[in-house]
């Protein structure tokens, strides 16, 4: 494996940030996660940037953290789910690194997000059909930039990481 950084995208609730950091661990390298940054700076969670700032500025912050990674090499860098919405954001994952693309199907996200909270984009009226639209929305951005495509829907963490490492370490 070369020094390029390592991106994890997928849906919310596929397991970005805890596969990134188990991941990051076992190959050494150093994990960020974008959204966690971004909470860092402003002082508040997502859905609070979402309410006072609205979605396009939360959009500027994300860009900002990638720009910020990509001098840096070796990096496991977990990011929202929303970040391939912007094409500058997608360059810059391409242009200094892979793209791990985390597939999760509907049924197994509605199972890990129903109890959680800071979820912007969901209004937990019909969480399902809101999960279906975003994956509908996102997931053919998500498949035509992966560098490698994991299906993540009935795997524990340990396969999953072993999964990633086989294919970008062998």
């Amino acid at each position: 494996m070369d020094s390029s950084n390592i991106f994890i995208v997928g849906s919310m609730g596929s397991g970005k940030s805890s596969i990134g950091k188990i991941l990051a661990k076992k190959v050494n390298r150093k994990f960020i996660d974008t959204d966690n940054e971004i909470i860092n700076i402003m002082g508040c969670n997502i859905t609070e940037i979402f309410q006072k700032y609205g979605e396009e500025y939360f959009r500027e912050l994300e860009t900002k953290e990638l720009n910020k990674c990509q001098p840096e090499v070796n990096l496991v860098i977990s990011t929202g789910g929303g970040i391939i919405l912007r094409r500058e954001n997608i360059n810059i994952m391409k242009e200094s690194g892979h793209i791990i693309f985390l597939d999760i199907d509907v049924d197994t996200q509605l199972k890990r997000l129903k109890n959680k909270k800071n979820r912007p984009l969901l209004s937990n009226k019909d969480l399902k059909k809101e999960l279906t639209n975003l994956k509908t929305e996102r997931d053919k951005v998500y498949k035509e930039i992966a560098d490698v495509i994991i299906k993540v829907s009935n795997k524990d963490k340990i396969s999953i990481v072993k999964d990633i490492q086989s294919i970008l370490y062998e």
